[in-house]
C-alpha cells in the first residue's frame, strides 16, 4: 500500500520549500545587488583611468603648442590659421581619444576693446578639449584645458577685421555651446573652421582675413534648428548674404535658432461624411519666414515642403522649426480645404508636439470659407448659425462646430457662383451678424461677432 504522509509532515515539508524558495530569492537580489557593484566599481575605476590619460594628452598637447613659434600657432582652416589639426584621434591604453583644437585671436580689455580698439590682436586663446569612447565614455564631459599664448611684444599687427557671431533663441535669450560652421574659401590660407558659442551666445574672431561676401556661416545645435547665411546661387536677394570683413572694422552678425518641434497632421473627408480619415492627401506646409527673394521679386520661404497622409490619413512632421505655418494644396489637387483644427496660420512654438487635422472637400469654382471669432478674444466660436443669400436665393444653412472638431467656428459653402452674398450669422451671446460678402474664387473671411 503507498504510504501517505499525515498533515503535520506535508506542513513541515511546505515550510521547508517555502523557506528553500526564500533563501534563494535573497540569494539572488544579494548577488544581482553585488554584480551591480561591482560593474559600478569597474566603470568608476575605467573612467578615471580613462579620464586621468585624457588629462595627459590636454598636457602634452599643450605643451606641444607653446613651443611653437608665435606665428604657427593656429589651425587648419581656422582664424588664425596654422598646421594644428581642428580634430585629431589618438589611440592611447587601448582607447580612442578625440582631440579638439581651437585657436582665436583674443581682444584684451586692457587697451580697449573692437571697435575701438583698431588692434584687437592682444595674443592667441587656445582651447583643447579630448573626449572618448568605450564603457566610461566621457559622453558630454570631455577634458578641457584653455591656455593663453602670447607674443613677444605687447601686441600683434595681424590685420584683418573682427567677425562677432550672436546666436539667440525665440525668446530672444543667448545660446551656449551653438555649433558654429565657418567656410570661407577665396581667402589665403582657406577658412574652414568649427566653434562653439560661449555662455553669452557670442563668438568673436579678431584677425578675420577680409574680404568681400565670402564667409559662409551655418549656426546649428543638437536637436536645435539651423541658421545660415546665403549665396545669390542659392537666394536671388539673400536677407542675409555671406559675411564680407573690412580691415580694421567690426562685422556682427547673428542668428536665431531654438529646439525644434513636432507636427501630426490628419487628413479628413468633409463634414458629410463626418470628418473620418482620408489616406493619400498631398499637401504643402509653408512657413512664413522668408530667407530672400528670387529674380522675380517673389519672397524665398525658408520652409516649404511637400507631403503625402499615408493610409491612415496621417503625416507626422518633425524637426519643425518655429514659425507660423499655412497648410495649402498643391496646383492641380482634387480637393479644397474646407475646416482645419486649429485655425491657420498655425503657431508652432519651440520644443512642443502639435496635432493638427484639416478637412478637405471637391474642388469648386468659387467657395466660402468662413470664420468666426469672438470680437474681443479673437477665439473660434461653437454652435454658430449661418445663412448665405443671394437675391431671395438661400444656400443651405451651415453651423460650426465645437472645440472638438475640426470646423471650430467656421462654416464652409461649395459650389457657389462668383458674385456677392448676403451672409447672416447668429450666436448665443452675440449679437446678429448681417454684411455683403463678396465671393471670387477660393474666398477665405472672418467674421468678428460682437458679444452681447
Amino acid at each position: 500500500m503507498p504510504k501517505y504522509l499525515t498533515l503535520k509532515e506535508n506542513l513541515v515539508r511546505g515550510q521547508f520549500y517555502i523557506d528553500l524558495i526564500i533563501a534563494v530569492a535573497v540569494l539572488s537580489i544579494l548577488g544581482l545587488t553585488l554584480f551591480r557593484l561591482s560593474a559600478l566599481s569597474y566603470e568608476i575605476i575605467s573612467f578615471n583611468r580613462a579620464r586621468i590619460a585624457a588629462r595627459h594628452l590636454a598636457q602634452e598637447k599643450a605643451e606641444y603648442i607653446r613651443n611653437l613659434p608665435y606665428d604657427d600657432v593656429g589651425t587648419q582652416g581656422g582664424i588664425p590659421a596654422g598646421a594644428i589639426p581642428q580634430v585629431e584621434n589618438i589611440e592611447r591604453n587601448g582607447l580612442n581619444y578625440v582631440v579638439r583644437v581651437a585657436v582665436i585671436y583674443y581682444d584684451d580689455p586692457f587697451d580697449g576693446l573692437v571697435p575701438d580698439d583698431l588692434l584687437p590682436t592682444d595674443y592667441k586663446k587656445v582651447r583643447i578639449d579630448i573626449s572618448w569612447g568605450g564603457l566610461a565614455a566621457s559622453n558630454i564631459n570631455p577634458v578641457t584645458l584653455i591656455t593663453d599664448i602670447s607674443p613677444k611684444g605687447i601686441e600683434t599687427a595681424a590685420g584683418g577685421g573682427t567677425l562677432s557671431i550672436l546666436v539667440f533663441d525665440a525668446n530672444a535669450q543667448p545660446v551656449p555651446q551653438a555649433d558654429i560652421h565657418i567656410v570661407a574659401s577665396s581667402v589665403a590660407p582657406p577658412v574652414d573652421l568649427t566653434l562653439q558659442t560661449a555662455d553669452n551666445g557670442r563668438v568673436v574672431l579678431p584677425g578675420t582675413p577680409t574680404c568681400v561676401a565670402c564667409y559662409e556661416i551655418t549656426v546649428s545645435k543638437t536637436n536645435y534648428s539651423t541658421d545660415k547665411t546665403y549665396s545669390q546661387s542659392e537666394v536671388a536677394n539673400p536677407n542675409k548674404p555671406h559675411a564680407s570683413i573690412l580691415a580694421g572694422a567690426l562685422t556682427e552678425i547673428s542668428f536665431a535658432i531654438d529646439r525644434v518641434s513636432t507636427l501630426n497632421v490628419t487628413s479628413r473627408s468633409d463634414k458629410t461624411a463626418e470628418f473620418t480619415p482620408l489616406p493619400g492627401v498631398s499637401f504643402r506646409l509653408r512657413g512664413e519666414k522668408v530667407i530672400g527673394t528670387d529674380v522675380s521679386d517673389e519672397p524665398v520661404y525658408k520652409y516649404d515642403e511637400e507631403f503625402t497622409t499615408d493610409a491612415n490619413g496621417v503625416q507626422n512632421v518633425t524637426n519643425l522649426e518655429w514659425d507660423n505655418y499655412s497648410v495649402l494644396l498643391p496646383t492641380g489637387s482634387a480637393y479644397d480645404v474646407s475646416a482645419t483644427n486649429p485655425l491657420t496660420p498655425l503657431s508652432i512654438l519651440p520644443n512642443t508636439t502639435t496635432n493638427f487635422n484639416f478637412a478637405v472637400t471637391g474642388v469648386t469654382a468659387n467657395n466660402l470659407w468662413a470664420v468666426f471669432k469672438d470680437g474681443v478674444t479673437s477665439t473660434p466660436i461653437a454652435s454658430v448659425s449661418g445663412r448665405l443669400s443671394f437675391s431671395g436665393s438661400y444656400e443651405p444653412d451651415g453651423f460650426t462646430g465645437d472645440t472638438t472638431e475640426v470646423d471650430w467656428g467656421q462654416i464652409f459653402w461649395p459650389s457657389l457662383s462668383g458674385q456677392t452674398y448676403t451672409l447672416e450669422a447668429t450666436a448665443a451671446g452675440y449679437l446678429d451678424f448681417s454684411g455683403a460678402i463678396i465671393v471670387s474664387g477660393k474666398t477665405k473671411e472672418v467674421i468678428l461677432l460682437t458679444p452681447q
